[in-house]
């Protein structure tokens, strides 16, 4: 093997991109649609809410072979057209985490807790 080769003998160069680092995308993209006011926790169960970390009390993700998708829950600003804001938020979440990651999101599921005035 040559020695200036990028390859582990043990890992053929594959990369692992942890969930936190995946929710920590998504939540920022989420967050930056216009319209949305919070995040909700993805969980009601107040030790599994203390046990999950940082961006990984909002996304909820599953797996399919390759493909990835995630749930998200958030509040709206109220008045703000839903279906608009959905969508908008939808291809925020995928963009962003298809263009650093290289994954590929299969779908980006959205639950509106809610709207704040």
């Amino acid at each position: 093997m040559d020695p200036q080769s990028p390859k582990d003998s043990k890992n053929e160069g594959g990369i692992v991109i942890s969930e936190e680092a995946l929710a920590a995308i998504a939540v920022t993209a989420v967050r930056g649609v216009e319209g949305v006011t919070a995040l909700v926790p993805r969980s009601a169960n107040v030790a599994r809410l203390l046990r999950q970390k940082g961006s990984l009390r909002y996304v909820k993700f599953m797996r399919a072979g390759a493909e990835l998708s995630l749930e998200i829950a958030l509040r709206v600003r109220a008045g703000v057209n839903i279906t608009a804001l959905a969508c908008q938020a939808q291809c925020a979440v995928k963009n962003a985490v298809q263009d650093m990651t290289g994954k590929t999101v299969a779908r980006v599921n959205l639950k509106i807790a809610g709207a704040d005035f």
